[in-house]
């Protein structure tokens, strides 16, 4: 045999896979008496597996590295797309059960489209008893017990009937997560160790993802390719269709131009759901297409699908770097898949395949690409991988890692069905991720080493981070809220817990089952049962962090609550929070921001997100940055608990930028200061209200265009401009307007404003100054202009004629009382108010 067709017959064998540990079953089939399932087992679509009375199977535990797309879990599983029968009878049930002597040992029963009809029967030791992702299922006179979860129901794509079952003994009983639900007719769910039920779902992502779309070719002709071998330097162009395995070999490059449609036809000669037709790179592949002529890899059938053809499968090529830009790939059973070979994937699409990437040995660098509606997005393995830049949204589950030296920046993780980012050994750099509304955000699982900094790892529906067995890990500068259950699960690991934000998250801040390392220097507060639950028996070291304001003994669950749990030594600790820099610029989930945040570089909240700013937050702006905000901002503080807006670094007035509002609608400033800003509130077209807020040594305190605006109880003293309107919509009332150059500078169309019961005096040039373009009439009546006469500090139509007046009387002779009053005690104030209110002059 020559040497190049034992290579070729090798790169084949890689491309097939080794013999896999899992089992596809090719036609209808029974199961009786003792079974014993030591590898996966799949019943795909139009197959059924009936299981007779009595049967027991059992099923052997695995922690494996497989890596075929179909399956979905790390662990021994059994996959339903067709139908699965187990009809037990009342004194013969059907058992599934783990061949091991561990809980949670197998991955349990996973209905991935399919219908499962069980009677009779007991599922246990499963991580979860059943999981439904998309079908049916009918359950009944059922025991789903000892397992970690009894039934996992997501999705409104799902159907639930539940008749007379018992879910007992789990650690959860029943989880709906995505507006999942269930027909529950004399079940019994109770006793489970955790929670017997829980429902969440995550908010839809405003995220907008890219589509590329092709051009309309009329009737171009295709070039069709069957099993061909492309020699040289190959160039395709226009429409090509691929009934084969088109091979591109060692010494041979094939180059595809801008524009370019590759569509595959569907053979599936064994049978198995997953086409067989696609494309064998041993050479060099250059895709490269451009923003207006992306390159497109697609089934040629009318009703595509996922697993409809193969792959671009690239193998041994890692002499030159192959290039895949500008394209999008779809309907793939593995999109693009790797070995041993130098790839780059740059400003790409990977959309409705069985499984995006999926490689190993390879040298990857994938940036700017958007993945969503996969089954799976990524797997890898002992590869060096540059991943920085993408969006993954909207898929079953995320990317799974093992074994990588890998760095990991700058990407959005979010609304993934099961697991945003998994990683298992190897050497990560994870920084400025957000990972947001999947079930489980951030999973580091056996990693020995790894730098985990400035994430936003928020609005999980379960947890936020699992650390398991890992060491050495430094988690440095995070954000970790508002997550369903708890915010970091912790199981026999060590790491470095510093400079965090752990807040809003519904049962746990920090969950401990075992742990070594130190917690310290983090901001910890407001969770949902505790800030800090030990649930081992080891002590854990959590001193020098800063608990929120009130009570910090009552949130911590240790020893004191159990003798049989671990002490939390959390003396002694902070009276002031630790400054956390923002790590993104951009916000694109809901946020509530507490303590000292430090806001680098101007920060943008995109539309439909509302951030939210805490009782006694400051805002710590460096020079020149600020908040975009186009989404809603809502900074409510109390009187004795105030919110702040001012520099980092305590220099003078326009030491950072602006906080702009533009069609935020529904934003508020309570009980707030703003200083040492250029503009502290720059309002577009935002209906917005400001109350008891003081505004002081900025260049200016307000300027806005449009509406409608309320502006009242609040101070302006010290800035340039106290308030500026261009065309405004607004109330500006019982304000004091002191001690700036300009009270209030109206731009134009002045006729908006009403300007009433405010004390606007001694402003160092005009307490109301109108400008050249305006034209309109302001009213201004009923305010206090200090102890001269108002016409003197005013600059309108009365100093240059062609511009608008400013209507200031009738006005009071003494100062209103312009603070902020209690509601309750509004009425009397309004009483009072008859009583020194404005006179008429």
């Amino acid at each position: 045999m020559k040497k190049s067709t034992a290579i070729f017959i090798l790169l084949v064998l890689l491309l097939l896979g080794s013999p896999a540990q899992s089992k596809v079953l090719k036609s209808d089939t029974t199961w009786s008496g003792e079974i014993s399932v030591d590898q996966d087992i799949l019943v795909p679509e139009g197959i059924t597996l009936t299981v007779l009375p009595g049967t027991v199977i059992r099923i052997m535990t695995s922690e494996s590295t497989k890596t075929e797309p179909e399956f979905l879990s790390p662990q021994t599983e059994i996959t339903v797309r067709g139908t699965l029968k187990a009809d037990g009878k009342k004194g013969s049930k059907v058992t599934f059960i783990s061949g091991g002597d561990k809980k949670s040992s197998w991955a349990g029963i996973i209905v991935d489209g399919g219908r499962i009809n069980m009677r009779y029967s007991v599922v246990r030791d499963a991580e979860t008893g059943v999981d439904l992702i998309k079908g049916h299922v009918f359950l009944k006179e059922t025991l789903l017990t000892n397992n970690r979860y009894g039934l996992t129901v997501q999705g409104r794509d799902t159907e639930v009937f539940l008749d007379a079952v018992k879910v007992e003994e789990n650690d959860y009983g029943i989880f709906l997560l995505n507006g999942a639900k269930i027909d529950n007719r004399g079940s019994i769910i109770k006793g489970n160790r955790k929670r017997d039920s829980y429902s969440a779902a995550s908010k839809e992502s405003t995220m907008p993802l890219r589509e590329y779309t092709a051009k309309d070719r009329g009737t171009e002709q295709s070039r069709v390719y069957g099993d061909d071998v492309m020699l040289g330097s190959v160039v395709w162009q226009g429409r090509i269709e691929v009934n084969g395995i088109v091979r591109v070999p060692e010494n041979s490059r094939l180059i595809i131009m801008p524009g370019t449609v590759v569509e595959f036809g569907k053979k599936d000669a064994n049978n198995d759901g997953i086409g067989d037709n696609g494309l064998l790179i041993q050479g060099n592949i250059i895709a490269k297409g451009t923003k207006e002529d992306p390159i497109f890899f697609r089934s040629a059938g009318k009703d595509r699908g996922m697993t409809d053809w193969d792959s671009i499968n690239i193998l041994n090529s890692d002499n030159a770097q192959n290039l895949i830009e500008y394209c999008q790939i779809e309907n793939a059973y593995r999109g693009l898949h790797f070995h041993f070979s130098n790839v780059a994937v740059t400003e790409s699409v990977l959309r409705n395949n069985e499984r995006g990437v999926q490689f190993q040995e390879s040298i990857v660098e994938i940036r700017g690409t958007h993945f969503y509606g996969n089954k799976s997005v990524l797997w890898a393995r002992d590869s060096e991988i540059i991943f920085s830049g993408n969006v993954i949204s909207r898929n079953y589950s995320g990317v799974n890692l093992f074994r990588n030296t890998l760095s990991f920046k700058d990407n959005l993780i979010i609304n993934n069905e099961r697991e945003g980012l998994r990683i298992r050994e190897g050497i990560p750099i994870v920084e400025r991720n957000l990972l947001d509304g999947n079930r489980y955000g951030l999973m580091i699982v056996d990693t020995v080493y790894g730098t985990f900094s400035n994430n936003v790892i928020s609005h999980n529906l379960e947890s936020g981070v699992a650390l398991r067995g890992a060491d050495n890990i430094d988690f440095l500068g995070n954000v970790v809220q508002g997550n369903g259950l708890n915010g970091i699960v912790i199981q026999e690991s060590s790491a470095s817990i510093r400079g965090n934000l752990i807040s809003d998250n519904g049962e746990r801040g920090i969950g401990i089952l075992s742990f070594h390392g130190a917690i310290t220097a983090n901001n910890i507060l407001r969770n949902g049962l505790y800030n800090l639950g030990i649930d081992g028996t080891t002590d854990v070291s959590a001193q020098n962090n800063w608990w929120g304001e009130g009570d910090v003994r009552s949130a911590i669950y240790d020893k004191e609550n159990d003798p049989a749990k671990g002490k939390a030594e959390y003396l002694p600790f902070l009276q002031k929070p630790v400054i956390l820099t923002w790590p993104l610029r951009t916000i694109y989930t809901d946020t509530t921001w507490h303590g000292d945040i430090s806001i680098d570089k101007t920060v943008s909240v995109m539309p439909g997100i509302h951030l939210v700013v805490m009782p006694y937050t400051k805002a710590l702006f460096s020079r020149g940055a600020g908040l975009n905000v186009k989404g809603k901002l809502t900074a409510i503080g109390q009187k004795d608990a105030g919110i702040t807006f001012t520099s980092l670094n305590d220099e003078g007035p326009e030491a950072w930028g602006e906080i702009l509002l533009d069609h935020a609608d529904g934003s508020e400033f309570a009980n707030c200061i703003f200083e040492k800003a250029t503009w502290a509130l720059h309002v577009h077209f935002t209906r917005l209200k400001v109350e008891g807020c003081t505004f002081m040594k900025n260049y200016g305190g307000m300027r806005f265009r449009s509406g409608p605006i309320e502006v009242t109880h609040s101070s302006f003293r010290e800035n340039e401009i106290g308030l500026r309107s261009n065309a405004g919509n607004a109330l500006i009332a019982e304000n004091s307007i002191t001690a700036n150059r300009i009270g209030i500078f109206v731009r134009e169309r002045g006729s908006g404003l009403s300007i009433k019961k405010n004390n606007i005096f001694a402003n160092g040039e005009y307490n109301i100054r109108l400008g050249d373009f305006n034209d309109e009439d302001v009213e201004a009546k009923n305010n206090w202009w200090g102890n001269v006469s108002p016409a003197d500090m005013i600059f309108d139509a009365r100093i240059e004629p062609g511009i608008g007046l400013v209507k200031y009387e009738p006005y009071a002779r003494q100062p209103f009382i312009t603070e902020a009053i209690p509601a309750s005690s509004r009425s009397k104030e309004n009483a009072a108010g008859e009583a020194w209110g404005p006179e008429a002059k």
